[in-house]
This record gives C-alpha cells, sequence and structure tokens, in this order.
C-alpha cells in the first residue's frame, strides 16, 4: 500500500458549524480566509437539533423558523468578508448536530467550529461537541478559538511516529510556506507510564533515553518538512511535559497548531487518540486535527482487484 500525503491542496471545501455564537463567527471568517488562498469554498451549516421533537411539530417549525433567520444573518454577515472572491452557501439542517456535520467530513473537505475555550482549564470541558466531532470526522478539522487571530504568528505541529503524525508535519510545513512563517516541531519526552527506579542515577539515564528518542523523532519530522518545503524556517523543541500539556504551551501564540488525530493507520471514527483528546480539551489556539492518509492499492494491488472484479463479473 502506497500513502497519499498531499493532505493541505486537496482541500475543496470548508464546512462551518454556525450557531449565532462569537466563536462560530471567528470560524467563519478562519474559513474564508483559508477558502480565499486555496481557491476553494465555504458552506455554513446551522443544524437544528431534532430533540426539539420531544416537544412537538410547533416547536420544530418555530425552530426551523428560527435556524433560517440565523443562518440568513450570518450568511449576510459573511458576504463582505468573502467579498465575490470567495462562494459561499448556506444549508439549514435537522438532526443532531455533531453527527449531521460529521455527515460532511471528507478528506477534501475540512469542518471548521469556533470554540470558547481559550485557555488551561483541565477537566472542565469534558464532553465538549468539538471532542465529538473529531471523532466522528474522518476528514480534517479546525477548531477555532474566538480569541482574536491577528496577532498569532508561527505554525506549530505535534511530532509523532505514527501515519497521522506525518500527515500532520506535511500539512504544517504546507501551511508554514503559504503563510511565510516559521515552523515549529515540538515532541514530549514525558512518558504516559512513568518510570519509577529506585536510584536518581537510573531516572537520569531513563529521561536521556527519553530525551534522546524524542530527538530522532524529531531529527526524522524536520527532514520530511525540509524535503516538503525546503525554505521555510524550522526550528525543533523537546519538552519534558505531558504531549497535550506542552502543545497547547508552546503553540499559545502561535496562528496554527496541527495534530494527528491517534496511532490508527488510516481514517477512522472513533479513534481520536489521548493526546489529541488533552489538546482539544484545553485548547490554546487555532487548531487542526488530521488523520492518517487514506491508502490507495499499489500496482499489483490493483491489477489483482481488477482481475477478481473481472472473474466475479462473468460468474454473474
Amino acid at each position: 500500500m502506497r500513502l497519499r500525503t498531499e493532505v493541505l491542496m486537496n482541500i475543496r471545501e470548508y464546512v462551518v458549524g454556525v450557531d449565532g455564537s462569537v466563536p462560530a463567527r471567528a470560524a467563519i471568517r478562519w474559513a474564508i480566509s483559508n477558502a480565499r488562498e486555496r481557491g476553494a469554498t465555504v458552506t455554513l451549516v446551522h443544524v437544528a437539533d431534532d430533540e426539539w421533537g420531544a416537544v412537538g411539530t410547533r416547536l420544530i417549525g418555530e425552530a426551523d423558523a428560527g435556524g433560517r433567520e440565523l443562518l440568513d444573518r450570518e450568511l449576510g454577515g459573511a458576504l463582505p468578508t468573502a467579498a465575490g472572491d470567495v462562494p459561499i452557501v448556506a444549508e439549514l439542517r435537522t438532526g443532531s448536530p455533531m453527527v449531521l456535520l460529521a455527515s460532511y467530513s471528507r478528506p477534501d473537505s475540512m469542518l471548521v467550529v469556533g470554540t470558547h475555550k481559550t485557555g488551561f482549564h483541565y477537566g472542565r470541558a469534558f464532553g465538549s461537541r468539538s471532542l465529538q466531532l473529531v471523532n466522528l470526522a474522518t476528514g480534517p478539522v479546525a477548531i477555532i478559538p474566538e480569541t482574536e487571530s491577528r496577532l498569532r504568528h508561527g505554525v506549530v505541529v505535534g511530532v509523532d511516529d505514527t501515519p497521522a503524525g506525518g500527515a500532520a508535519v506535511d500539512l504544517a510545513a504546507d501551511l508554514a510556506c503559504d503563510h511565510h512563517c516559521e515552523l515549529v516541531a515540538v515532541r514530549s519526552s514525558t512518558a504516559t507510564h512513568r518510570f519509577d527506579p529506585d536510584r536518581d542515577d537510573e531516572l537520569r539515564d531513563w529521561q536521556v533515553r527519553r530525551d534522546d528518542d524524542a530527538r530522532r523523532l524529531l531529527v526524522e519530522a524536520v527532514a520530511r518538512a525540509r524535503a516538503r518545503q525546503p525554505g521555510i524556517t524550522i526550528r525543533s523543541r523537546v519538552i519534558r511535559r505531558p504531549p497535550g500539556t506542552a502543545l497547547n504551551e508552546v503553540a499559545r501564540a502561535a496562528e496554527l497548531l496541527i495534530i494527528g488525530d491517534s496511532r490508527r493507520d488510516k481514517p477512522q471514527q472513533g479513534g481520536l487518540g489521548s493526546v489529541a483528546y488533552d489538546v482539544l480539551l484545553n485548547v490554546s489556539s487555532p487548531t487542526i486535527v488530521v488523520h492518517a492518509p487514506e491508502t490507495e492499492p499499489s500496482s499489483r494491488e490493483a491489477s489483482a482487484a481488477h482481475e477478481t472484479q473481472g472473474e466475479s463479473h462473468v460468474a454473474r
């Protein structure tokens, strides 16, 4: 099998979940700006929650009418930002909001949602809808906080040895090139299960090995990013903090943080990893979560599949 690595340049649509909130409007502005750079379209989606069904059809009708008014208002506010050079449409849906938004997820579309979270409040956002969306999606998802982003600078990427981590490095390199900014590659040298030695020298040796392993992964990630975008400036950092904490701390003033979703080797619903979970639980900057690249058959596999299909067709 071989992997597709063209993450950024394949994005043809930005799908924004809108609910009339300040973070949702920040998400709309972010999507329009990025769609302009990519020559992509923007779709605003408002989902009238079908839990209204428990209280009767009359209130469902009122919710739909309110949703149409909200969409008209948000579309009217977005059109001046689009300035006629970004195609933008609005759609009203009824159902479970995050489930329906996730149904728009494809490798060539990016889901975009706003969040009120702008700092470190560990454990207070359990059940966050953005976490639910990322868990359900199989394409990239952008989580945009309401804080002003014009003063932010630089792209930060979390480094690991997974397919999703490689896709994150590719995307981060492309974005750093497009935005003419520095790329910072970050790797935590803290283990999930801490080593508990009998002597201090054993603990020092253990940490040195962890640091060396982190540096090795960073060297590989920097080489990958530089091969993809030779002109960008790249820094790397090993941090002795838990991965989610380290990434949010470094990215606090960054314009973007890019992370892979999990250690799985292909896009999969319900596969959010612990590091991505921790980052999104305490998001500090605009954050894009990417999944492992889709696989496509090698020429030999494709030929075998074609032959199998042909035999099956003849048999029928």
